[in-house]
């Protein structure tokens, strides 16, 4: 369970708990993150048991970052950035991707990756990647993800191979080339990278009908955990932490939840927040759980942003600021979450945190209700009874126009 709770009574911001975490409409992700098609289909068993295909992102950790986190050091580094010092600017785009100053920051963390990796700064080139193919910090352009890659790739670099591997099969940025993709996934392969061997031990198993284990699965993330990418940390601690294809094992789950953390990945940020929120392998702390939200919320995370909102809304673990919280709620709802979507309603319908705008409350509600908020059903059909009709096919052009962008 995480945080929160539901404006809804009236409908305006009220302080009714529920005991679930609002469930996201197709993705909790925003809609313009990047989404990779799958170059294999998940084997039945990792299906069945919501096992995550991997995505593209890259390790941030094995390039330069800061010794410690003093506003001394953190100066010095800048300074040495700013003339040009490519494993500075390699440090800074890894201090302000992971948040090692305490908040994350992407707009930076994108403006030094790109300064070190027009210096040939593999790791640093791989992670403006990746920035531009989840449209991180940057808007997303597959074309100027598969260059970079590109670029980290022909350095030889295997985790940026990889990803050549995944354009190629996906057509994202290249044209599709299946004969290509395969290249780059044998290249990386041959390096010992453990989520280019997954990907082809996929495809063989496809072909041959006969599906990876969990046991099987399990073996090849956590070799690429041990290589460092966050997909797998991640992906090793959910199996931990139920039990799939290894023993279930809490301490392990927060291990690898906690080094995917580390490395700025949003989801395991956010499950790192809901661990310290109801003490699930550590003690509670309500202090650790806003810090990791605010990291995941800071990162795009829609599920953080909402539940850091609520936090905002009712002064839990942060200074009561129902601005910051109607702020949070809108990035939120733009993703499409649902819940996200109801509360800015509810705001907005009473002039809490944001001016009060009856056509823009009756917007977010009729998205929220669209995407099966059946709350938001009841608040959108109390409202119109506040409205004229002319108000009503006003709000609904804003919802026509917000659905056709999707």
């Amino acid at each position: 369970m995480a945080l929160m709770l539901a404006i809804s009574a009236g409908c305006g911001p009220s302080g009714e708990r529920t005991g679930n975490e609002p469930k996201p409409a197709a993705t909790n992700r925003p809609v313009s993150r990047f989404k990779p098609k799958r170059t294999a289909p998940k084997p039945d068993s990792a299906h069945a048991n919501g096992i995550e295909a991997s995505t593209y992102r890259v390790p941030t950790a094995p390039s330069p970052s800061l010794q410690s986190n003093s506003s001394v050091d953190l100066e010095i580094t800048k300074t040495k950035a700013e003339q040009g010092d490519v494993a500075a600017q390699a440090a800074l785009g890894n201090y302000y991707a992971t948040g090692q100053g305490g908040r994350i920051d992407l707009t930076e963390a994108v403006k030094w990756y790109r300064a070190a990796a027009e210096q040939g700064e593999v790791r640093a080139q791989c992670n403006l990647a990746n920035m531009y193919a989840e449209g991180r910090g940057a808007p997303r352009d597959d074309r100027e993800a598969a260059k970079w890659f590109h670029q980290a790739a022909d350095q030889g670099d295997r985790m940026a191979q990889y990803n050549m591997g995944l354009m190629y099969a996906n057509g994202q940025g290249v044209a599709i080339d299946t004969e290509e993709a395969n290249k780059w996934f044998q290249m990386a392969a041959q390096q010992g990278d453990a989520m280019a061997q997954l990907n082809l031990a996929m495809a063989s198993a496809k072909d041959s009908n006969t599906p990876l284990t969990p046991e099987q699965l399990a073996a090849f993330y956590l070799q690429a955990a041990r290589q460092g990418y966050p997909q797998a940390e991640l992906m090793m601690g959910s199996m931990y932490k139920k039990g799939l294809g290894v023993e279930q094992n809490p301490d392990e789950a927060l291990k690898w939840y906690s080094q995917a953390a580390e490395q700025g990945d949003p989801k395991a940020l956010h499950w790192m927040a809901v661990s310290y929120l109801n003490g699930d392998g550590v003690p509670k702390d309500m202090s650790q759980a806003i810090q990791y939200y605010a990291k995941a919320a800071d990162s795009g995370y829609a599920l953080s942003q909402y539940n850091l909102g609520m936090a905002y809304v009712l002064g839990q673990g942060v200074d009561r600021n129902e601005a910051q919280a109607a702020q949070l709620f809108q990035k939120a709802a733009n993703q499409n979450l649902p819940a996200a979507q109801r509360q800015l309603g509810a705001m907005l319908e009473a002039g809490r945190g944001t001016d009060q705008d009856l056509i823009e409350a009756y917007h977010w509600y009729s998205q929220a209700a669209v995407n099966g908020d059946r709350e938001a059903a009841r608040c959108m059909n109390a409202l119109s009874q506040r409205l004229t009709p002319e108000q009503i096919k006003a709000a609904e052009a804003r919802s026509n126009a917000s659905n056709a962008q999707r």
